[in-house]
């Protein structure tokens, strides 16, 4: 039986957890389209339609969610649970947004009826 080293427990006790990473979400760009397709292969989808938000972890895109289908798309190698929900929560943010400021535009007088 092989026993760890003090210097290998202690690497290993210090090693970052992946929610402590910064995190970017961002509207993805045409330079975008390639490591869209190759996330979209490594989760065995198609990749779905456009617009896309993608959640970045140190560069590299490791989840994206279709503004279109809401459908996401994730690498299944790395721990990207948290970054779908954050995804999600994002979009619905960037919804409900687009939802109140239409209202707020909307200059006919609404009656409310009990």
């Amino acid at each position: 039986m092989a026993l760890w080293s003090r210097a290998d427990r202690k690497r290993i006790s210090h090693r970052p957890a992946a929610w402590e990473q910064a995190v970017a979400l961002r509207l993805a760009g045409c330079t975008d389209l390639d490591a869209l397709a190759r996330l979209a292969g490594l989760d065995s989808q198609p990749l779905p339609p456009g617009p896309h938000l993608i959640a970045e972890r140190d560069g590299e895109i490791c989840a994206a969610l279709s503004l279109a289908t809401h459908q996401i798309v994730a690498d299944p190698f790395r721990r990207t649970a948290e970054l779908c929900e954050l995804l999600r929560c994002y979009a619905g943010g960037l919804r409900a947004t687009e939802e109140r400021s239409a209202r707020r535009l909307d200059p006919r007088p609404r009656l409310v009826t009990a």
